[in-house]
């Protein structure tokens, strides 16, 4: 059966390219997890951006469409260092939209 996805999960996807560049480069490196700067180093974008699709950042990113909010990625603290890493939810939610986008691809 596939994963229930919630409705805002997608619609927060669809409207940040940012969002789906840092899911999927979390992907490929699933189950480990990685900082902030070499996530913004791989997709290509600004810490304080990224930052932001991540966990939120004042007016210009929604806290409530951020990744770690939509349970997505999950923030890990160790020795007061702040890590990134894709939940097992985050992890079936790329699979699907891979999978939609392999199906949809062909009505294109």
């Amino acid at each position: 059966m596939p994963p229930v996805i919630d409705p805002h999960v997608l619609r927060a996807l669809y409207r940040s390219e940012l969002r789906r560049r840092i899911l999927q480069y979390l992907y490929t490196i699933y189950p480990s997890a990685t900082y902030l700067s070499e996530i913004a180093r791989v997709v290509g974008s600004d810490p304080s951006n990224v930052r932001g699709a991540l966990v939120g950042l004042g007016n210009r990113y929604n806290g409530e469409s951020s990744l770690v909010y939509l349970g997505l990625v999950e923030e890990i603290r160790n020795n007061g260092f702040k890590y990134y890493r894709l939940t097992e939810y985050g992890k079936k939610v790329v699979e699907m939209l891979k999978d939609y986008q392999a199906y949809y691809r062909k009505f294109i």
